[in-house]
């Protein structure tokens, strides 16, 4: 692997590596660096729309608990991630050390039967090369499955006119996670399509709870703007999206 001069954030992935602790947010003690529910959810539509024995990529695979659910579900995962030693199952399954800013290895082009990218997107330098490189990696009639903070929501929108900044994409999530790209979604929807992915579907989950909420002032602007939009909002905190290389 050549070295990249591209900007990551990656010291809370590192310190998890040091940590004995099983971390809050875990499935089978191996740490989620996530939601759990968005890893439920990209779970269950792998599920119900691969076979089983499906080769699976999982993007940033962190401490590997996305690649044990899918092993669990009767996949054949991979993992990839920039900082190996945080990956727990070396010996369980297949993993190579990629910086996703770059370019992946070209014998893994067209290798796999869908490819996860689970709130790794945000993180990405160009976010269309990310998905460019999705494209690449399945096979035709390939899945892709992506998540991402929702910058759609009225409540998103509400504290970006209030603020400057998206929910997620504060300065202090900017420093400490890495939040470096917000997506707006009719961008990540033409990228999708320009790129020739096809049947995409689009998932709103877990709806916004957080204590800037209860403000009544918050609460009247984002009803307003539920109120004055011209189409319907995405809702839920984290979007979810699952798209398809034509066969």
């Amino acid at each position: 692997m050549t070295e990249s001069d591209s900007f990551t954030v990656l010291h809370n992935y590192r310190k998890a590596t040091a940590s004995e602790e099983t971390a809050i947010w875990n499935y089978k003690g191996l740490e989620i660096h996530a939601v759990p529910q968005i890893h439920d959810h990209v779970g269950e539509i792998v599920r119900s729309s691969l076979p089983k024995g499906s080769l699976v990529l999982d993007l940033a695979a962190g401490s590997g608990a996305m690649c044990q659910r899918l092993k669990d579900l009767g996949m054949v995962p991979t993992g990839t991630d920039l900082v190996p030693e945080n990956f727990r199952l070396h010996s369980e399954v297949d993993f190579f050390t990629a910086n996703l800013n770059d370019e992946l290895p070209a014998h893994l082009l067209g290798m796999f039967d869908c490819v996860t990218s689970t709130e790794l997107i945000e993180h990405i330098e160009n976010p269309r090369h990310l998905i460019r490189q999705c494209w690449r990696l399945v096979r035709p009639g390939g899945m892709v499955v992506i998540s991402t903070p929702n910058t759609q929501s009225s409540i998103a929108l509400a504290q970006y006119i209030r603020t400057g900044d998206f929910r997620w994409f504060t300065p202090v999530e900017y420093r400490r996670d890495g939040h470096i790209n917000p997506i707006l979604l009719p961008v990540l929807k033409n990228a999708l399509e320009e790129t020739g992915f096809v049947e995409t579907r689009i998932d709103s989950i877990l709806r916004l709870r957080f204590p800037g909420f209860t403000w009544w002032k918050m609460r009247l602007l984002a009803w307003v703007l539920r109120l004055v939009s011209a189409r319907p909002l995405y809702e839920g905190d984290f979007i979810v999206v699952s798209t398809r290389r034509p066969r």
